[in-house]
């Protein structure tokens, strides 16, 4: 780990989320609303940081579920990196088929840290599965929205990728959220890889019953404008 790693800091977030306009008519059907989990199971995520992720990636299948919107709208694609980037759902698939094919229990921590493999595995599934709106026709998918669980040291280029999403004209992303995990997280590096909000999963606060829950670090998150649905996507995180 960087010796700059800090411990559970307070994130501090200056971010302007960008407004989606909602304007779905009747009788147009469903429209996807892509959802990516960019995932580190690199070596230096032994131990309380995949599970901290494990544990934010069950609690976002059952926050999806339980909303009928987003269970019917959200369509998923999961990369791994660690040792090397894998497309693990090789492009979209609906959520069902992430419910009862994807294993959260099943990702290991091994291996060097190859986040910007894993931004241009994404860069290519921007061009190839994103679906584009027909102009005087079809719609096409919502915006995606991009969740990083890390613990912010990667071990390759990284923000050329980054630079490259973040200039992009067509199929942009609405957020590139980074979502720290573990108690030893390097927050610098957690706010320059996002494009948009960053915060910290792991971290809790005791009541006066003794109930511990999590700690709200980003409440605004959930106010965010979102397409319809993904404020239970991204509160799942909180």
């Amino acid at each position: 780990m960087s010796e700059q790693a800090k411990i559970d800091e307070p994130v501090k977030v200056i971010t302007t989320p960008e407004t989606v306009e909602m304007n779905v008519a009747v009788g147009e059907g469903m429209r996807r609303l892509p959802v990516y989990l960019l995932l580190d199971t690199s070596g230096s995520m032994a131990g309380a940081p995949i599970q901290a992720l494990r544990l934010g990636v069950e609690q976002f299948k059952k926050e999806v579920d339980g909303d009928p919107f987003a269970k019917e709208s959200v369509y998923m694609g999961v990369i791994t990196f660690g040792g090397e980037a894998q497309f693990v759902t090789k492009g979209l698939i609906s959520f069902e088929d992430f419910m009862r094919d994807f294993r959260p229990d099943s990702l290991s921590a091994d291996g060097q840290t190859p986040l910007g493999q894993a931004l241009w595995l994404l860069v290519e599934s921007l061009d190839k599965d994103v679906k584009s709106s027909v102009k005087g026709g079809e719609k096409g998918d919502w915006k995606p929205l991009v969740f990083i669980l890390t613990d912010g040291e990667p071990t390759d280029e990284w923000r050329e990728p980054r630079q490259t999403i973040l200039d992009r004209q067509n199929k942009k992303v609405i957020n590139v959220i980074t979502v720290g995990c573990g108690p030893r997280i390097n927050q610098q590096n957690l706010k320059d890889i996002a494009i948009g909000p960053t915060f910290n999963m792991n971290m809790y606060v005791v009541s006066e019953s003794g109930t511990i829950k999590p700690l709200k670090i980003v409440d605004t998150l959930k106010a965010m404008p979102l397409v319809p649905g993904g404020s239970i996507i991204i509160s799942s995180f909180l």
